[in-house]
């Protein structure tokens, strides 16, 4: 007779584990295809950057004026109460009101690099860091190429969008990492690039007008 082995609460944690990686690369490269064909033209980064071990922090240097708005209004986006719980369903799953949550223009570099991190969270992670610091620097600078620009009704607008867009994503793409594990972790981190990246791709085509 075959003997039945039980399964261990580590083996039960290990594939539970394994399950989110798994579903969190899904929702990674699920989201670099946007439900439109328009991209933003973008160049590519200059330089990767160096890891954090062997990296020097460079001496904090005085802001422009027009990142100085674009980070106060980040900043003023941000929320108040660090233990508001993230927004989800009835099922516990997280709640996004729209599909700018979900899908976006992302490059295809990030794709690549989610499709080669086998599915192993600190590369999935990595990966997603670099893609945001890509669409945050893209959204910073077409934002603040409006805010740099002349007073009037439209930058007043702008301006107030912004602010009403980043208080959403900062609601919308919580984590609380004492209460939710890896896999949604990476889904907030993959909710927060793809808000980036669309109000990139508004600001940019409001510059092109």
């Amino acid at each position: 007779m075959q003997e039945l082995k039980a399964r261990t609460p580590l083996n039960r944690a290990i594939d539970c584990t394994r399950r989110w990686s798994v579903l969190a690369l899904s929702v990674m490269l699920t989201a670099c295809q946007a439900p439109h064909t328009e991209s933003a033209a973008i160049s590519e980064p200059q330089a990767a950057s160096a890891p954090a071990a062997t990296t020097k922090t460079p001496a904090p240097s005085q802001a422009s004026a027009p990142e100085a708005v674009v980070s106060a209004a980040e900043q003023d986006a941000s929320p108040k109460t660090a233990a508001d719980a993230p927004v989800t369903d009835e099922e516990g799953n997280p709640y996004r009101p729209d599909d700018s949550y979900n899908r976006a223009n992302l490059r295809p570099e990030f794709k690549k690099c989610a499709a080669a991190s086998d599915a192993v969270i600190s590369a999935m992670q990595a990966c997603a860091d670099e893609e945001f610091l890509w669409q945050q620097k893209r959204m910073r600078a077409a934002f603040g190429a409006i805010a740099n620009g002349p007073d009037g009704e439209f930058k007043d607008k702008v301006a107030d969008e912004q602010d009403a867009y980043m208080r959403d994503t900062n609601r919308y793409c919580r984590f609380d990492p004492a209460t939710q594990g890896q896999g949604q972790m990476l889904d907030a981190q993959s909710c927060r690039i793809n808000r980036y990246a669309n109000r990139a791709d508004a600001l940019e085509a409001l510059i092109s007008k």
